[in-house]
């Protein structure tokens, strides 16, 4: 479970195979924020990262930055890295020194790719706006609650959606694990349509000495 969570990162959550269904008013702002983001040539997101769990005295922080180029993509956390060149994603652990590598539709069978971080309430989800007020920032905020409909197949049990109406981006993305664990994702910067060098979502293992590369 923590492997779902740490790689998608900030919503990176399966689409399912049904149709969803949502109020329309939800609706309406995830069309809205799926288009702009969709729009986008690359962009690069910052961002923190929380696990809690009361009852098992975890409460852990890092932080990260995701980079994407269409297909391709990049994630750096505090303790591991992951790559995609749209063909292989690799994963490499900084506490072990190894590059754990699977292809690409391996991958999209379990859901566990960031490209679908913006769309992922387009299918297998019901959705529904829990509030809209004010945040400490002065922001006018949307949250919207996801419920899977198939929930005995999820590890989770609602997934919650933070969205700057204004702005329409997201703000903040929380996940309520069915062991009591409560998965926090908040973005801190989005900058879209920087250049991107292809070089950054290619492994390059002459850069991390000792590694294990395992297939």
């Amino acid at each position: 479970m923590r492997r779902l969570y740490t790689l998608t990162a900030i919503a990176l959550f399966t689409a399912g195979s049904l149709v969803a269904q949502h109020d329309a008013k939800s609706k309406d702002m995830l069309d809205k924020l799926s288009a702009k983001t969709k729009a986008y040539k690359t962009v690069e997101v910052k961002f923190s990262f929380n696990i809690t769990n009361k009852d098992q005295n975890i409460d852990q922080t890092q932080t990260g930055t995701l980079k994407m180029k269409g297909e391709k993509y990049y994630l750096k956390l505090d303790d591991k890295e992951i790559f995609c060149d749209g063909k292989e994603v690799t994963t490499y652990s900084k506490e072990t020194n190894e590059a754990q590598v699977i292809g690409v539709d391996e991958l999209d069978q379990d859901g566990m790719s960031p490209k679908n971080m913006f769309t992922i309430y387009e299918q297998g989800f019901k959705t529904k706006v829990k509030s809209e007020q004010k945040d400490k920032q002065g922001r006018n905020v949307m949250t919207i609650d996801l419920y899977p409909l198939k929930p005995t197949e999820k590890d989770y049990t609602m997934v919650r959606l933070d969205v700057d109406k204004d702005k329409i981006e997201f703000i903040k993305a929380t996940i309520l694990g069915k062991n009591g664990s409560y998965y926090y994702y908040t973005i801190t910067d989005m900058t879209p349509n920087i250049e991107m060098d292809d070089n950054i979502f290619i492994f390059d293992k002459t850069k991390y000495k000792g590694v294990k590369v395992i297939r």
